[in-house]
């Protein structure tokens, strides 16, 4: 059976928006990078490295009000792909200056056949510690996750999140519309119909983004000064 690091997974790519004067006028600026493919499970470590290095990347930008990564994890085989009712797990982590923008409002895919909505699975609010970070993109980190319909990474359109606050249709990426390697070794895939179960998505989530299903069992149900932030709204419970 194929380990799950031998799994290719769309690594993290950075989307922000920054506000600079051009000719005297107030002008807007969206910036996209796709960072590439990983087959590692995603740390809280490589995701530190990431803001670390886009924070030195961008900071003649700064204050940037938002910046926001997102990484997709596949299942790891077409067994798992039936127990997951044919989704795989988009994490999104953001980072913005301004706390009221946080939890994030929504993150959905507009096609063709119109917006369709994410389930959220869990998110984790925290501080920035890295002081680049926080003078480039802000305090407030929000990272989250949710289910990502396989039929929908397939599709084309546009993946975009609204913030609580400012900011809405804040575009992550583009799909193209191909069936990439991570989907097509999985076969033919009926669609999936209602949530799969707990159990399987965070099986997939641990093996994935330990650091994040670790947070994410420690805050649950936890009130702190943070709680406001923290609270993104229902999401699936931990087994």
């Amino acid at each position: 059976m194929t380990s799950a690091k031998n799994l290719l997974r769309f690594a993290l790519a950075t989307a922000f928006s920054s506000v600079g004067h051009l000719a005297g006028a107030q002008a807007s600026t969206h910036v996209e990078n796709v960072l590439g493919w990983s087959r590692a499970p995603v740390s809280n470590t490589a995701l530190d490295a990431r803001l670390a290095g886009a924070a030195a990347q961008y900071r003649s930008y700064a204050p940037i009000p938002r910046v926001a990564f997102y990484d997709i994890a596949y299942p790891k085989d077409s067994a798992e792909a039936v127990a997951m009712n044919a989704n795989a797990v988009l994490v999104v982590t953001a980072v913005v200056q301004d706390s009221s923008e946080c939890p994030l409002r929504r993150v959905y895919l507009t096609a063709a056949t119109g917006p369709q909505e994410l389930s959220l699975v869990s998110a984790v609010a925290s501080y920035t510690v890295d002081t680049n970070v926080r003078a480039t993109f802000g305090p407030f980190r929000l990272d989250a996750a949710y289910l990502l319909p396989l039929a929908i990474r397939t599709a084309a359109g546009d993946l975009l999140a609204d913030f609580a606050a400012h900011r809405l249709a804040f575009r992550l990426t583009h799909f193209d519309g191909q069936t990439h390697e991570p989907v097509r070794r999985l076969g033919r895939l009926a669609p999936g119909s209602g949530l799969p179960g707990p159990a399987a998505i965070w099986t997939l989530v641990r093996r994935e983004y330990p650091d994040l299903a670790g947070r994410a069992r420690a805050t649950l149900g936890a009130r702190t000064d943070m709680e406001a932030f923290r609270n993104a709204g229902p999401s699936l419970g931990i087994p």
